[in-house]
């Protein structure tokens, strides 16, 4: 029979806590995508495949704990049920994995949808590509880390093992704290270029750099590792379980906020309700379009001192056309005009703008 108790009610408490929010957002983030913008992504569907393994992660701790995880080897008493939770561990340690890697990987391609700079996309790509390689190696590598595989679980089984897997822990987690700051300070490169409100651009980009949270907890989950006792294996690793399961919890919710910002206007001004905070003349960031397909956004200008208004109309594809429109009479250069002194003046009008994705 098992053993349950210890640090394990604990564990799990949190766990499946972190679980209800993981799914909370998820939920939250599947519904403005689909029923208010009908716009699916692949960010979406990597969510989703995150929340499947964040599950199998908590399901396979929480059988763990039923043989002894978080409790010490002599409490447990029978080798064979201790060896049996830390298999267990070891396959949950590989989904946890797999979701922070994936969890990654659905914020860089959320990125995506709103990078037009050459340089960030290929920076977030590196990030993506590494990411992907370093997470696949080490869920293989932490159940065939000896040979037989049983050993990686039951050290009295003969074999030997081929890996050191604390050192490809370490590695694992220090970039994916690179990864997570990364994401996290390139929207501010992003965004304060745009032709947006200043407190509108530190809102977007506050909202998109949340993911310094997780980088945070990745701190604390990858300083975990280096206070392991070998021998006291399921009672030493429930912190890193807590933070490995926090670590994903806090990436999915900090990439899903910013996209909720549709059915938060929609909630506060109602369906047909528009933001007032911001106007006609901001740039729209495309992270609410259709995956895949081109922005078409209407961008305008104004250069009131001279009483004309620039207005990019119908940008679609990136190809722009300018009109230049007099919206009021000069009445007082008017009334200069009409003098004997025969006053003239000349008025230069210059118009910049600039276009994201393409060239004029």
């Amino acid at each position: 029979m098992g053993v349950y108790g210890g640090l394990g009610p604990m564990t799990n408490a949190v766990l499946w806590l972190e679980a209800v929010i993981f799914s909370f957002f998820v939920g939250l983030r599947l519904y403005t995508r689909k029923q208010i913008l009908n716009s699916i992504g692949i960010d979406d569907y990597l969510v989703c495949f995150a929340l499947v393994l964040h599950l199998l992660y908590t399901i396979f701790v929480t059988i763990g704990t039923y043989y002894g995880l978080g409790q010490l080897y002599a409490t447990v008493g029978d080798a064979k049920i201790y060896y049996t939770a830390v298999k267990y561990e070891l396959f949950s340690q590989v989904a946890g994995l797999m979701v922070i890697g994936v969890g990654k990987a659905a914020v860089g391609t959320f990125l995506l949808r709103i990078v037009r700079n050459k340089i960030h996309i290929w920076v977030i790509w590196g990030c993506l590509v590494i990411t992907t390689v370093l997470t696949l190696f080490a869920s293989i590598a932490v159940i065939v880390q000896c040979v037989p595989v049983q050993k990686s679980w039951d050290p009295s089984t003969p074999g030997t093992c081929w890996l050191n897997f604390s050192n490809v822990g370490y590695t694992v987690g220090s970039w994916f704290v690179a990864a997570d700051f990364s994401f996290a300070i390139l929207p501010w490169f992003v965004v304060w270029d745009l032709n947006m409100k200043r407190k509108e651009k530190i809102t977007v980009a506050v909202g998109l750099s949340l993911g310094i949270f997780a980088g945070i907890c990745g701190i604390v989950r990858t300083v975990a590792l280096s206070g392991l006792d070998a021998s006291e294996y399921i009672y030493d690793t429930v912190p890193m379980l807590i933070w490995s399961a926090t670590e994903s919890c806090v990436t999915i919710m900090c990439s899903t906020i910013p996209v909720l910002r549709p059915l938060y206007i929609r909630v506060r001004y109602g369906k047909d309700g528009k933001d007032s905070s911001s106007g006609d003349n901001s740039y729209k960031l495309p992270m609410y379009g259709s995956a895949g397909q081109k922005t078409s956004s209407r961008h305008y200008g104004q250069i009131s001192k001279y009483g004309f208004d620039t207005s990019i109309m119908e940008s679609k594809n990136f190809d722009q056309q300018t009109v230049i429109q007099p919206t009021r009479t000069h009445d007082s250069d008017e009334v200069i005009l009409r003098s004997p002194a025969r006053i003239e003046r000349t008025d230069e009008i210059s118009v910049s703008y600039e276009v994201f994705g393409g060239k004029v």
